[in-house]
């Protein structure tokens, strides 16, 4: 069976875009507390949780919102030479590469997964309503026999 709106198990509208938005917010405060101990290391790893959630719950449009937003700000703010933007270092964008390559392709897994199991789940859907139907239709079929034949 072919099922073709499996795209649809996502939540959308403002509100998942808002999500990814305060998710955003809420990873660089997390790392920009953390900053003094952290220093440069791990730019990026708790925007890439947030990221991961945010596909989770709200699919994937919304996550790729996040990793757009996540990037510039990372670099930014928690690559050294800190708050500018000057040229990264080779091993910079190896690091930055990387976690944008992870980062697509957990959203990319999270899709994936989440539109299997909606696909399963209206395939159940499906499968549970026509077994009522040809219930329903056993059962009149019984009661017009039985009705026929009254022997």
């Amino acid at each position: 069976m072919q099922i073709k709106n499996s795209k649809r198990w996502a939540h959308s509208g403002i509100q998942a875009y808002f999500f990814a938005i305060f998710g955003v917010f809420v990873a660089f405060s997390i790392r920009y507390s953390l900053h003094d101990f952290l220093q440069g290391n791990i730019p990026m790893t708790f925007f890439i949780l947030n990221t991961i959630i945010i596909a989770l719950f709200y699919g994937f449009i919304p996550s790729l919102l996040t990793i757009f937003l996540s990037v510039p700000i990372a670099f930014f703010f928690f690559v050294p030479p800190f708050d500018s933007y000057d040229m990264p270092t080779p091993q910079d964008g190896f690091v930055f590469i990387s976690y944008i390559l992870i980062a697509f392709i957990a959203v990319g897994v999270v899709e994936w997964l989440q539109r299997e199991r909606y696909k399963a789940v209206l395939i159940s859907k499906v499968s549970d309503s026509n077994f009522r139907l040809l219930t329903q239709a056993s059962l009149s079929l019984k009661k017009a026999r039985s009705q026929e034949s009254p022997e």
